[in-house]
């Protein structure tokens, strides 16, 4: 009999299940993916970071599962694009966006830029949230990030009128004042060394003036929305003291079947992974997915989508990310 926990892979990208998968072997865990539990809701990726984005949905797919959640989310940032397409890397090409859509729009935008001035950087984060910890103290050391979080389903706010949960949500945390400065900053085109100035400003404004209600009428119906989840951060495991407010995640509902499977104090563990490069001039190789055919790591000779996937994960942003994430949990749970 396999008694082993599980984690389920907060994600129904089968790229990127096979990508983490493959990342995460070797530890003593069942790996197990979202598209195992038909009943598991997306999330709205309304958050203005990546972590803030993975955790959001490692945080669902743990309350829901009652198991290990593992997610992550990735962004590219163009620095002749004054760092776009960011967090919204993966719709940046508009609704039903896809990988080819996504590449073709950065390329023509960049088409004009010289070779001297298209450099980029991928960062990926990794969030990965135990709601069932037991009563160990669970060490976790840098490069990785380590948190206690107040189980979501503690003291549940159900609201008359779903539809305001959003409005809810802002007054709890400081979701639309960071919203605001990321605007501010992703609004301006400080540098144009030959890309595509008008239709970039086109492109970045519909994102913008959407604000985070734009990733949630771009989310699956049904989809949960979270606020900020340092909302249910506590100060440590021994003084968990009493958090200003502990809701439930909104639309998430009370039968999920993991829900009384879960204790009072979540662990989070987060990474990061970064790589620096360039965008090349037209896609480069079958293999990989996303941008990976358009990205060419800092003194390689070959993009993304060119090298064996052993060669990849050596060197690329979700592979950094998932090798500090594996090494923080082989000292947290001494495996």
């Amino acid at each position: 009999m396999d008694d082993r926990r599980k984690v389920v892979l907060a994600s129904r990208n089968r790229d990127k299940l096979r990508e983490l998968s493959e990342l995460m072997a070797g530890l003593p865990f069942e790996f197990v993916s979202a598209l195992d539990y038909p009943g598991l809701p997306e999330v709205v990726e309304d958050g203005v970071t990546i972590r803030g984005n993975a955790v959001r949905k490692a945080l669902v797919a743990a309350a829901w599962t009652g198991e290990i959640a593992l997610a992550d989310d990735t962004s590219l940032q163009v620095r002749e694009l004054n760092g776009w397409p960011d967090i919204f890397a993966a719709r940046f090409a508009g609704p039903g966006a896809t990988y080819a859509g996504n590449a073709a729009l950065l390329l023509d935008l960049m088409r004009d830029v010289p070779d001297g001035s298209r450099q980029a950087r991928f960062a990926t984060a990794c969030a990965w949230v135990d709601p069932r910890p037991g009563s160990r103290d669970y060490r976790v050391e840098t490069p990785a990030v380590g948190r206690w979080l107040h189980n979501p389903w503690a003291r549940a706010v159900e609201l008359l009128d779903p539809a305001e949960g959003a409005a809810y949500w802002a007054l709890l945390g400081a979701d639309r004042a960071e919203w605001e400065a990321y605007a501010a900053s992703r609004g301006s085109d400080l540098a144009n060394w030959g890309h595509d100035a008008a239709r970039l400003r086109e492109v970045a404004a519909a994102f913008l003036a959407a604000g985070p209600d734009g990733a949630a009428a771009a989310a699956p119906v049904g989809a949960v929305r979270l606020p900020e989840p340092s909302l249910w951060a506590a100060p440590s495991r021994t003084d968990p003291g009493r958090p200003p407010t502990v809701v439930s995640p909104s639309g998430l509902s009370r039968e999920a079947p993991g829900r009384d499977r879960t204790e009072p104090l979540w662990l989070e563990i987060s990474t990061e992974g970064r790589l620096q490069g360039l965008i090349t001039r037209q896609p480069l190789g079958s293999g990989g997915f996303g941008y990976d055919p358009v990205f060419r790591p800092e003194g390689s000779d070959f993009s993304l989508a060119e090298l064996e996937p052993r060669a990849k994960h050596q060197v690329s942003h979700r592979g950094r990310a998932l090798a500090r994430l594996k090494r923080a949990v082989r000292t947290a749970y001494g495996v």
